[in-house]
């Protein structure tokens, strides 16, 4: 069946450049939930304070913790996604698990791997936005792609690492030290703005889809950096939590773009199965998923350490899955997403 699978991707026909092909999906679902066009609203008065946002609650369980977890049940589900893999994605998941427990047997805490995930996470963030980026660019072209797939990465990696040093405290806290943590935060901020110049040459309503996600990105991260830089709490709130807001939809709606094609594109499976009838598949999943955790990371609940333990090791195996299955110099991966070779 993998073989099959793998056969079926690769000799799809490429899709041709040219009219329609602005949008991965359509207009309305780019904007939505590939440029997270609304991610905006977070900064009305009322939205936000210095402690949390509205949204906090159902973002992080009905939105990040899915996100997290489909990775998962995709590779389980997809001999697609999986390929020729197989031995090396067991192997990362064991390898995670013996990680997250051999911490807290060792510890009785998670703490000490807090710092590799929020370190891998970042990079994740960036990663994705870059990918996707990826794959306007192969689409309709424009800007300059070594800027695009590093610069955008150390720009998003750059804003994550500048909240955790905001959080501490511990480079704020010299005066002389701040003056150049507040240079450094500028001179990061010619990345978004070379990256908006170099696709202004020979634009076009055809790269729309792309202008409004490259936009959308560099606007939040840009605004989360200047909110650090000059502290202001409310703000670093909301563009904190835009931006993880942002990074799951924005997986959720390219697992969704996936799940849309293969309805039709590659080999059969049990993911083929879910993919026809994928939003009502994904609304019980999102519901139960969330309420589940929600319940199991209250004390009261007897699961709140398993349950942290297991997101810790579903986070681990989520960064690393997504850096193997989702590369666009493979033809199968391409073809799948519906992305120009």
């Amino acid at each position: 069946m993998e073989d099959q699978g793998r056969a079926a991707a690769v000799t799809e026909p490429a899709p041709q450049p040219g009219a329609g092909r602005a949008w991965i999906v359509s207009p309305a679902f780019d904007l939505l939930f590939l440029a997270n066009v609304a991610w905006p609203l977070l900064l009305l008065p009322g939205v936000s304070s210095s402690a949390d946002t509205a949204i906090d609650f159902w973002q992080v369980y009905f939105v990040t913790l899915p996100h997290r977890w489909v990775t998962l049940l995709l590779v389980a589900t997809d001999p697609d996604r999986r390929g020729t893999r197989g031995p090396w994605l067991v192997g990362i998941a064991v390898l995670a698990a013996l990680a997250v427990a051999g911490a807290y047997l060792g510890t009785g805490a998670f703490l000490c791997l807090a710092l590799v995930d929020y370190v891998w996470n970042a990079w994740h963030f960036a990663s994705q936005h870059a990918g996707v980026l990826r794959i306007y660019a192969r689409n309709v072209g424009g800007g300059v792609p070594w800027l695009e797939r590093w610069a955008l990465r150390a720009f998003v990696t750059y804003g994550a690492l500048r909240a955790a040093g905001w959080l501490t405290g511990a480079l704020e806290a010299n005066e002389s030290q701040l003056v150049v943590l507040r240079a450094l935060d500028l001179a990061v901020l010619v990345i978004p703005l070379a990256l908006l110049v170099t696709n202004l040459p020979g634009l076009s309503a055809a790269r729309a889809g792309k202008l409004a996600h490259l936009v959308s990105v560099c606007a939040l991260y840009s605004g989360f950096v200047l909110s650090l830089s000059f502290g202001w709490a409310r703000g670093i709130v909301a563009f904190a939590a835009a931006g993880s807001l942002f990074h799951a939809v924005e997986y959720l709606a390219v697992v969704t773009h996936y799940a849309r094609r293969r309805e039709t594109v590659g080999g059969e499976g049990a993911f083929r199965t879910l993919a026809r009838n994928w939003v009502l598949f994904l609304g019980a999943y999102v519901l139960v998923l969330g309420s589940f955790g929600a319940w199991a990371s209250t004390p009261d609940s007897g699961l709140f350490v398993i349950w942290q333990g297991l997101n810790l090791w579903a986070a681990f195996v989520h960064y690393a899955y997504d850096g193997m299955i989702w590369k666009l110099r493979r033809p199968e991966t391409a073809a799948a997403l519906g992305v120009n070779s």
